[in-house]
């Protein structure tokens, strides 16, 4: 065996070639020692100098499955931060005292799950449209002088402190109950809350965007398109009005088949658009085939959610976007997110005017959006800009000398043509809204001499009776056998008399609150005029009657109160209230419980009605109190702790904006022929009453 075979051991792997063949750039065998090595008789070493060492590579294995356990490691993330988020707020709640009640799960029918304030906080994607998660850094939004916050102004420290006085310590505990609600309510102007700004049920966007989010079955679908177009759904004829079955059908092509990337927007109009549709579409069923559709409808609903809260803060003026935007603004109307519609919506009236549909447009064949198409956008958000501007005593985003376009939602409405009037008659009510708060109740109003404004409220008056002359008319003509009226949707033969019936309601209540502005005859007993407590007592009424024909329906049912009781300040309430604490008015006081009866049923299918429900039950229980306290007070010689009970009594209605003090600091009936309770004319004015809405999102969070 030669020198090599004792000289070489096993190796594993390439060996490198030796340095001093590397020096003389020469050929190595690369044997140890090599042949050039033994050769020269020279030491053999390799050292791998000024030669890069050769890294092991690593197989990369990316597979969609890989992506999916990414994508749900992200999604547990972000689950764990909303619970350490949600415990924060509940900790620093339970320190500051603020107990929050979670309604229960919504029924079945109603569509609409009550959700606890925690759950409203929103994972990774859903920061754009709030800004933040903060609540302490959320301001407390102003509300005008025709929102309920508004009469709360007055509150001051003795508010605060009054209850605790010595002399409330030894009072009826019912009595000092009463105090301590309207102490509650007074003081929830300045309480910050964040829930109505919330989508409660958006979830975490995934990494490529809505594109990943599920959607219903295709074939229920096509199924659903089909019959749109055969026989348009009533929510094509009011909701989605300003959206043709056809393009709504090409929106759904282009989310179901899409052959290029497609917009948030487009995602927004189909699942709001199928949301509605599966919603409508179970009414009529039971069992399993309801419960199908509305697990779609849950489906569609939260996708809609979770898109609207990923949308940008800055969107290009484009119509795709305002019908997006406007859809969304009605489904926030329709959850009772007032603060969330008031947003959406002027985001699409701003958009409306910078492309100028507010404007008598130039006649142009070969436009890319139609005249038709643009008026029905622009009225759609003219509508939804009066009504909650005036829920939120605000100027309009449109103004109505800047509009030169004609006052009809034009030719491209879904459904026949009574439906068509409806949205007109809509228009001008929204129009006469619009006035009131202009006219009435805005700063520039208070400003003028009594005169004026009552001179005004008679003109309101007038052209708002007209309105409802011709919604009647309308509801005779759609019921006369063979007027040719079609019903759309599954809702039967009562949908227009539900419909008409609701407006109804509303004229009632905008009349309430145009009567409120005029002045009481002095003399007479009440601080309202004859006119304005008949307008609140027929709006009452109206709202039985409603709840009466829906009662069968708690979607329909749950419906109605959003759209007519929540969505626009239904003042005849606290005219209600108001008198029977004014004159002890028996009847009146009935009406009201009444009117708490007929909403309660509905408390576990919304936390809007939930909380509507609460405020009123508390008012009937301090008017209860109040006149059972007065009538005591009649019968015997009052004693100084009643005496005070009931200073300090009006003096919390003073301050809610119900009574208004002299110059003594008393308040109460026997100073109304003074003009001392809810002077109309003051700055200190009911100025649209309650605005049940905002008062219920804030008591009790």
């Amino acid at each position: 065996m030669d020198e090599r075979d004792n000289t070489e051991t096993p190796e594993v792997g390439i060996r490198r070639a030796c340095d001093q063949c590397r020096l003389r750039k020469i050929r190595c065998d690369k044997g140890l020692p090599c042949a050039n090595c033994r050769t020269a008789n020279r030491s053999c070493s390799s050292t791998g100098v000024a030669q890069k060492p050769k890294e092991p590579r690593q197989r990369v294995l990316i597979s969609s499955q890989y992506e999916r356990k990414i994508d749900h490691f992200e999604s547990r993330l972000a689950s764990i931060e909303r619970m350490l988020r949600d415990l924060t707020t509940s900790l620093a709640q339970n320190n500051n005292n603020h107990h929050r009640t979670t309604p229960e799960e919504a029924n079945h029918h109603s569509g609409y799950q009550a959700s606890t304030a925690a759950s409203s906080t929103v994972g990774d994607g859903t920061d754009t449209l709030y800004g933040g998660d903060d609540e302490d850094d959320l301001d407390t939004a102003f509300e005008g002088n025709s929102s309920m916050a508004a009469q709360t102004a007055l509150a001051s420290e003795f508010l605060e402190n009054a209850v605790t006085q010595t002399h409330f310590r030894d009072l009826n505990p019912n009595m000092q109950s009463a105090l301590s609600s309207l102490k509650q309510i007074a003081r929830m102007r300045h309480h910050k809350t964040t829930h109505e700004a919330r989508f409660a049920h958006a979830k975490p966007l995934p990494r490529s965007g809505v594109r990943e989010l599920p959607m219903p079955p295709m074939s229920l679908v096509i199924e659903m398109l089909r019959e749109m177009k055969e026989n348009p759904p009533l929510t094509f004829s009011l909701m989605c009005a300003f959206i043709a079955v056809d393009e709504f059908a090409e929106y759904c092509r282009k989310v179901y088949f899409p052959a290029e990337e497609y917009s948030v927007a487009t995602f927004i109009i189909v699942n709001a658009g199928l949301c509605y549709l599966f919603g409508e579409k179970s009414i009529p069923l039971e069992g399993a085939a309801e419960a199908g559709l509305l697990r779609h409808h849950h489906l569609c609903r939260d996708n809609l959610e979770t898109a609207l809260a990923s949308l940008p803060m800055l969107l290009p003026a484009r119509m795709e976007n305002i019908q997006a935007l406007l859809l969304g603004a009605s489904y926030a109307v329709e959850i009772s997110k007032f603060t969330l519609a008031y947003q959406l919506n002027t985001s699409a009236a701003l958009m409306c005017q910078a492309l100028g549909y507010h404007r008598l447009p130039i006649p142009n064949p070969d436009e890319a959006n139609p005249y038709e198409a643009r008026s029905a956008l622009f009225w759609a958000a003219y509508m939804l800009d009066k009504g909650l501007s005036l829920r939120f005593g605000r100027s309009s985003a449109i103004q109505d000398y800047d509009i030169s376009m004609p006052k009809s939602i034009g030719q491209l409405v879904n459904g026949s043509d009574p439906w068509k009037v409806v949205l007109n008659l809509w228009i001008v009510h929204a129009e006469l809204m619009g006035k009131v708060y202009e006219q009435l109740y805005s700063p520039a109003a208070l400003a003028q001499p009594p005169e004026r404004r009552l001179e005004s409220a008679r003109h309101l008056i007038v052209s708002l009776k007209k309105l409802a002359k011709d919604s009647e008319e309308l509801g005779r003509q759609a019921r006369a056998p063979g007027s040719g009226f079609k019903e759309p949707g599954p809702m039967g033969v009562y949908s227009i008399k539900l419909v008409l019936l609701s407006d109804e309601v509303s004229h009632w209540s905008s009349m309430t609150l145009i009567y409120r502005a005029i002045p009481a005859t002095p003399g007479l007993p009440s601080s309202f005029n004859p006119e304005c407590l008949e307008a609140a007592r027929r709006a009452t009424a109206a709202h039985h009657e409603c709840m009466k024909l829906t009662e069968a329906n708690l979607f329909v049912q749950v419906a109605y109160l959003h759209w007519t009781i929540l969505y626009a300040p239904f003042i005849p309430y606290i005219v209600l209230f108001c008198h029977v604490i004014e004159t002890s008015d028996a009847d009146d006081l009935r009406r009201m419980a009444d009117f708490v009866a007929s909403v309660a049923p509905n408390c576990s299918h919304s936390e809007a009605i939930d909380k509507l429900h609460r405020v009123c039950q508390v008012l009937c229980n301090v008017a209860q109190i109040y006149v059972e306290a007065k009538a005591q007070a009649a019968l015997q010689q009052p004693d100084q702790e009643m005496s005070l009970a009931g200073h300090d009594f009006d003096m919390y209605l003073s301050q809610l904006g119900f009574m208004t003090q002299t110059n003594d600091g008393l308040a109460g009936a026997a100073n109304a022929g003074d003009g001392g309770f809810m002077n109309p004319g003051g700055n200190d004015m009911m100025g649209g009453g309650m605005d049940a809405n905002l008062a219920t999102s804030q008591l009790s969070n």
